[in-house]
């Protein structure tokens, strides 16, 4: 079978890591400047947290295409999987400051800036996320971590709803739910989210717990 980027693309999203690499690997035996295989390469060196390799496949990337404001973004998330904020935070405004509308970065960012106690700068920078990719599931569960922090429980609830529309079957949504109804004193409807976050994911000690 000839390899193309539609079989790597597809291998990839079966989380089948290596076949990705070996397929791209073929792909740039013919065009050593296929964009989307050096990314596809990356990714699943990132995937496979192979982060040495997924950094040096993201800069060939933007070598040939500086302005790739996804690449310096999943460059940023090498970053932060070693927990180095600092220069993850860099690259994730350096893909902002080419894309100021690009949520996966702005989430990022706001993740960051929560983490860093810059609670009011984050919940902005995860507002404009949501409004920027209002599909981003990600981006509301993140939101509602925000306003937690912020005391702003009913803001919350309406944040983790919208990201339980979106995602039914996320686990950490209905949990996050469950905390935020618990803070409300909303007792049975939390009781109902803990029980669904267990049914999702039967092993969560602290939904037990919660529950």
């Amino acid at each position: 079978m000839e390899a193309n980027i539609e079989i790597a693309q597809s291998l990839f999203k079966e989380n089948k890591y290596q076949e990705t690499i070996d397929t791209c690997n073929q792909i740039l035996a013919n065009d050593k400047n296929s964009i989307e295989a050096l990314k596809l390469i990356a990714k699943s060196f990132f995937a496979a947290r192979n982060l040495d390799q997924a950094r040096f496949y993201f800069n060939k990337v933007l070598t040939l295409k500086p302005d790739d404001f996804e690449s310096i973004k999943d460059l940023g998330n090498t970053y932060q999987a070693i927990g180095d904020s600092n220069t993850a935070k860099n690259y994730f405004q350096k893909a902002i400051a080419i894309n100021n509308s690009y949520a996966p970065s702005l989430t990022n960012l706001g993740i960051i800036e929560l983490n860093t106690g810059n609670k009011q700068e984050a919940l902005s920078l995860l507002i404009k996320a949501t409004e920027s990719d209002p599909h981003l599931a990600p981006a509301w569960v993140n939101l509602a971590n925000g306003y937690i922090q912020l005391g702003q429980l009913q803001e919350a609830e309406t944040s983790i709803y919208k990201s339980i529309q979106l995602k039914p079957n996320l686990f950490n949504s209905h949990f996050l739910l469950g905390t935020i109804l618990i803070g409300q004193k909303k007792l049975q409807a939390a009781e109902q989210s803990l029980s669904k976050t267990i049914e999702l994911k039967p092993d969560y000690a602290e939904a037990h717990s919660n529950l």
